[in-house]
Parts: structure tokens; sequence; C-alpha cells
């Protein structure tokens, strides 16, 4: 990613009049040849300049699904099992990616596997992928058929980028592990290395099992079955395997993260024997929620919060303690629990309250996600969960902005971080919280904010801009000057709340700025608020002229005019402001409608003129009080009194003048 927002041709005009864009001076990318979609991400035809024999594909991430917020690192990953990503490029005001095309169809083509093919060809060079991404500290998450490349004969495959969408954004059931599947996609987060360990097991049982599709499974058809029988006897259980194979997809498929093989463990799979899988201790006589018996932890966890009524009763009467300490063994975690309900978290209506709950799910199994008021999630999603629900392109079972906002609030992601055994939540968790203090986040309207703070490739969510992918200000400034698509109705000004919270991040980004009060105040009209914004990025970037957006505010900002009492300083700073609006000045703008000395020093005026005017009428009702009771030999003085107050009335006038 470019390290500032501004390049330093603002205007870009070739890119813009071209449908060619040029990445990293190498890679030209045809903008009007689109490609089949490579990983769920729209794909275009590209050429790199410097090697007519290598095949490359550029990516487009939309705004909604933007690519991972650590792409740029996960670029150098390289391995010879995975597509490579040559290029990462903002140059264009848009981020764009270049890589491999692929060797093959993608597996979702079908084919015949035999075990040894699934071993030596997907198996063990995927492994080895994931084994590089793991000592690089990433995790891949898009492993599945479709981005899955096979070149035929007894070649390996080839895995396709991870990097180019939100992680497991697109991931099927089947292909995830059940502490990532009972997420909604956008709270799926960056998982570990055991994910992706589980969703390359499913992988191979999918083509042991003949390459079935699967595009018309329900999301979460299968979700109960699997919490009660487990997923690998669900996704694999009914196949004729041998021993060995049965025994590896076993260990891989295991719903317990810590008891899956690692990367390494898998790189000679297929002359390794004896993979052993640890099954999760179930109790005998199982405890009843609802309707439902359940026989372990996990089971537990999950139906307390599908019916939070029942096991409200349950947990209240100790009758979970006892469960977990007779049945289970689990003392500890009876104990815990004990302190939790000692600790008289329950409300007076007798639900459990959301942290309450999140606390009592997070000690029955510590491996799963963070579950809050009715949403499962891991904190490393919030970002994106914050952008889908700002896109209105989702449904939550709660309201998401609000939920956010108390999920930030009192410790919350700092306890489940203590209570989560998962790798790598604790320092989500800070990073989360980092956010919402420097986004200043502290209403639902501000969670917004957090999708552009927690991913610096997220592109303006603006309805307005969005197909157009701005990732950098001077993207998004440069298209507001050429006044194109700038009117949007229910908008009382020139940028939206999504555009002011982008311009804002990246600002941040860049250290220009530190709070959101730096550049945004509270102005008497939306569109002076507009122009304080844009003004104090004009002179931040540099940017030079910005005729095209002062042109738009001009003419709502003339009410601002009126704070001067005096016509003719109204009068000359109306036209000093159309001036600098004609010039693209808009700091100018902003200093002629915010002079406050100018504006005490007018009011001060306003202030003389008015007490000299209440002198005047004073004086005045006290001669026509008087008039009546004048002797006649005063007429001629009287005359002589009468020329003074013509001239006092004279000096009123002058005083009226600056009054209006």
């Amino acid at each position: 990613m470019a390290d500032a927002d501004f390049a330093a041709d603002v205007e870009h005009p070739e890119e813009e009049s071209s449908t060619r864009i040029t990445i990293e001076g190498r890679y030209v990318v045809e903008t009007t040849h689109t490609l089949p979609e490579l990983a769920r991400c729209p794909a275009y035809v590209a050429h790199d300049t410097l090697s007519a024999h290598s095949g490359v594909v550029a990516l487009a991430p939309p705004a909604l699904y933007p690519a991972r917020a650590n792409a740029q690192k996960m670029a150098r990953v390289r391995s010879p099992h995975l597509l490579t990503v040559h290029a990462l490029d903002e140059a264009s005001g848009s981020v764009w990616l270049v890589c491999d095309a692929p060797p093959g169809p993608a597996l979702t083509e079908g084919s015949t596997w035999s075990e040894i093919s699934v071993l030596e060809r997907v198996i063990e060079p995927i492994a080895a992928v994931l084994h590089t991404y793991k000592e690089a500290g990433f995790t891949h998450r898009a492993i599945r058929p479709d981005n899955v490349f096979d070149p035929g004969g007894r070649f390996s495959v080839r895995l396709g980028p991870g990097l180019a969408s939100p992680p497991a954004i697109f991931q099927p059931d089947r292909f995830e592990s059940l502490s990532s599947v009972i997420c909604v996609p956008a709270a799926r987060g960056n998982g570990t290395t055991a994910d992706d360990v589980f969703s390359l097991g499913a992988l191979a049982a999918w083509l042991l099992g003949g390459c079935r599709p699967y595009g018309d499974e329900q999301p979460g058809a299968f979700t109960e079955e699997r919490m009660a029988r487990s997923s690998f006897a669900v996704l694999a259980g009914q196949l004729t395997l041998s021993p060995d194979i049965m025994s590896l997809l076993a260990a891989m498929l295991s719903d317990d993260p810590s008891a899956r093989p690692a990367p390494r463990d898998l790189l000679n799979a297929a002359d390794r024997k004896g993979f052993v899988a640890r099954r999760q201790a179930a109790a005998a006589i199982p405890v009843q929620i609802g309707p439902v018996n359940v026989h372990t932890t996990r089971e537990l966890a999950w139906y307390a919060a599908r019916y939070q009524t029942e096991f409200t009763g349950l947990f209240r009467r100790g009758v979970v303690e006892r469960w977990l300490s007779h049945e289970l063994g689990l003392t500890q975690a009876a104990s815990r629990l004990g302190v939790i309900a000692k600790d008289g978290a329950v409300s007076g209506d007798s639900s459990l309250s959301p942290l309450t709950l999140m606390e009592i799910i997070a000690v029955l199994d510590p491996s799963l996600p963070m579950f809050w008021d009715g949403l499962w999630f891991w904190p490393d999603a919030i970002g994106h969960l914050s952008a889908a629900a700002a896109s209105g392109a989702s449904t939550f079972p709660v309201d998401l902005g609000s939920a956010l906002v108390a999920v930030g609030q009192g410790g919350k992601l700092a306890r489940f971080a203590q209570l989560s055994v998962v790798e790598g939540q604790a320092m989500a968790c800070q990073q989360v919280q980092m956010a919402i203090r420097q986004a200043d986040v502290g209403k639902p309207a501000d969670v917004i904010r957090l999708a552009y703070f927690l991913n610096p490739f997220q592109a303006c969510l603006s309805s307005r801009c969005a197909d157009k992918r701005f990732s950098v200000a001077w993207a998004l400034l440069q298209w507001l000057n050429a006044g194109q698509n700038v009117d949007q109705p229910g908008v009382p000004g020139l940028l939206d709340p999504y555009m002011t919270a982008f311009l804002f991040a990246c600002s941040h980004r860049n250290g220009l700025v530190d709070y959101f009060d730096d550049i945004a105040g509270k102005d008497a009209s939306a569109w002076a608020s507009d122009l304080r914004v844009l003004a104090k990025l004009q002179h931040l970037y540099v940017t030079g002229p910005l005729p095209g957006i002062a042109r738009k505010l001009l003419p709502h900002l003339t009410s601002s005019l009126k704070q001067w009492r005096s016509r003719t300083t109204r009068t000359r700073r109306g036209e000093d402001l159309a001036g600098a609006a004609e010039a693209g000045d808009l700091v100018r703008m902003f200093e002629l409608l915010n002079d406050a000395a100018a504006v005490a020093k007018d009011r001060e005026a306003w202030l003389v003129a008015r007490r000299e005017a209440r002198t005047l009428e004073i004086a005045q009702a006290n001669l026509t009080q008087q008039s009546a009771d004048v002797p006649p030999g005063m007429r001629a003085e009287m005359f002589r009194v009468a020329i003074a107050v013509g001239a006092v009335s004279a000096i009123a006038s002058l005083c009226l003048e600056i009054a209006l």
C-alpha cells in the first residue's frame, strides 16, 4: 500500500482517460476485459510487460469484500504450490492485485481421485503452503474446491490466493470447522492454522467422496448434526476408505482444534501412519436443555445460546455445575461457573445478562468464538462486521451497531481474551479496543469507522461511490472535485457519514490527525461541516486547488454570512468567498467564514451602534415631551436645536448602516 494517500499528481489524467491501468510500472490491466472470478474476486486480463511468457491476472476486490488487512505482507509469501501474488498496488486510487493465472481448472470441475492422489497431489502440497503461511504468521482461510486448481497429470494442485477477500467469507459450511461455521460468514475472522487444516481435511473428504455438488446446501443445515455426531462423522464417516486415510481425516476433521495435526505433520502424509484423533469427553448421562439432550460441553455451550431461558433455569439451580463436576469430572470449570453465579450477574427478570452468558459459554468451551446477545463472532472480524452492517447487505440477529458499541465498552473484549484458549485472541482484542478509542466510537452510527480503521484496504462504503472502490483519500476527493454523482437525496451535504469516516481514517493512518474532532467540528449546517473537513484535508495533503468541490459548496454557504451584522462586511466577504471558490481554495473559504476576530469586531461595532441609537431615541423622546412647555420667546432657539437634532439624526443613520 502507498505510504501516503496523495500521489504527486493528484489528478491522474492519463489513467482516467484510459481503459488500461499500469501496476508498479510493469503489469498492464485491461479494465474492460473481464475474466471469470478467481477466489470469488472479480478478475481482469493483465499482461506482464517484462515477460511475454508469464501468465497473470488482475484482481479487483470490491468495497464490500476488501482485501485482507494484512494482504501486503501476505503477498510476500512464496510457495511452489500457491498462486504467487506479484503486486498489490493502489496507485490508481483503488486496490489491485496481480497474481499468477490458474494452471488448470478448479477442482469444482469434478474428477476421480484415488487415496494416493489425494495424499500426494492435494494434502501434501497444500500442507506445504500452510506450513509456509504458519511460519510467516498468517492463515489462508480460503481452502475450498473453487480455489484449488489442477494442472492435470501427476502434478500437484495449486492453491489460489486467500488475501483477496475477507477470511472465510466465501467458505461453504462443509469446509469450515465448528468454531467458525456457527458464525455468519462476516464474523469468522482470521482463524488459526488449525482451521486451515480442517478445511484441507474437508476438501480431501469431498474429493474422496466423489466431488458431489454442494451449492444447494443451506447454511447451518448440518451444524446441529455435527454438534451431536462430530464433523468427521458427518463429512467423512460414510466413506469407504483405508484405515490409514480414515484416521488421517478423523484427526484433520477433529472438532477439537488442538487435536488436529500441524501442517508439518502432513508434509509426508502418504508415508506416515498412525494419525490419532482424540474424542471430546462425553457424559454418559446427558443434561437436557429445552428439547435437547447434550453430552459434551461444546453442545452445552451452543445450546445455551439457543435456549437461553431454559439454560438460565439450569444455571440458577446449580444443575450445570453439578453435571460438569459429576458427569465429566470438570471440577475446575464447575468451580468457575460457581464464582460467576455468586457474582450476581442475574438481572431482575431472571435472565442472564449478555456479559454473564458470554463468560459462561467461554468457560464451557474456550475454543468457541465470542457470543454476545445473539451473535457469534471472532473479535478480529469486527471490522468486516461493521462494514457488512453499514452496507445493509447482510441481516443479523441483533442490531449490530448497538451490539458492537456494547462489546467495546467495559472491558468485555479483554475478558473474552482471558477466557479463550485460541491463539492470537489477546492481540486481536487489543487491536480492536485500540481502534475503538482512536475512532472515538461512542454510538451505533460511529461503528462504520471501525471498518476503515481495522483494514487499510477497505474501500469507501458510500453507496454513491462504492462501485469505484476508492481506497485512498485522493481518489475520493478527485471524484468529488469532478462533480460526478455528488448529489444524494436525503443527504444534507456534500459528504455522507461513510465518506467522512473514510477520509478521517485515511488521515489518521497517515499520521495527519489523531482524533475525529481534529477535522470534523460541530457546525451550524452539514455543508459548513463538509467545508471544515475538506479544507482541513486540502491543507494537510497539500492537494492544490479543488474548484469543483468549492463551487458545489458555495451556494450552501451564503447563509453563514449572516453572522456579520454589517451589510458592507457581508457584501465584501461574499465577494471574497466567491473568489476563493473560483480559485478552488477551500482553506481560504473556511477562513473567511470562521474569522472569529472579525466576527467579534463586527459584533462590537453593532453593539456600539445600538447604544448610540438608544441614546438618540431617549434624547428625542425628551425633546418631544418638553416641546409643549417652551415659551414663545424661545422659538428661535428651538429652530437652532432642530438643526442640531438633524445633525444627530444623520449620525444615527450612519449607525444604522453599520447595524444592518
